[in-house]
């Protein structure tokens, strides 16, 4: 399958590279138009993964948030246990929510939101909605 760089974000699945002592990566695939979205394989305690790149670690998954330069956002949520749930991605920025439509996801998968025009140095935070529960969001994103 072609992709276009700026046009699809793709997934790519984790792999331990443990006899090489590296950080194995994960990626999801989005929409076409959608962000490219690359993920570290466990979140930091702080939740900060770079510059506009954050997330939190759940009882059942991680949740992530990044901004990108080009005014493009993508939070999703990686659920690695547990029964299905139905859910939705989004953030906040100044009080201001925007959210994904809701879908049901079961353990194993990965579910993301993608939006334009999010200004790269505006303080953003990623939510997962969850039917039911509590909504959960990500540390805030910071523009140094």
């Amino acid at each position: 399958m072609k992709t276009d760089k700026l046009k699809c974000a793709t997934v790519v699945v984790g792999v331990a590279l443990a006899a090489i002592g590296s950080t194995p990566l994960a990626y999801a695939e989005g929409a076409p138009g959608a962000a490219k979205v690359s993920v570290t394989a466990s979140c930091p305690g702080d939740g900060h993964l770079s510059t506009n790149y954050t997330c939190t670690s759940l009882s059942s998954g991680e949740l992530y948030h990044r901004k990108y330069t080009n005014n493009q956002a993508s939070t999703w949520y990686t659920k690695t246990s547990g029964s299905s749930i139905t859910a939705r991605v989004g953030y906040n920025r100044s009080g201001s929510t925007q959210w994904s439509g809701w879908f049901s996801q079961s353990s194993g998968t990965t579910k993301t939101g993608n939006w334009a025009n999010v200004t790269y140095c505006s303080g953003t935070v990623g939510l997962l909605q969850v039917e039911g529960q509590q909504t959960f969001q990500t540390p805030l994103t910071a523009c140094s």
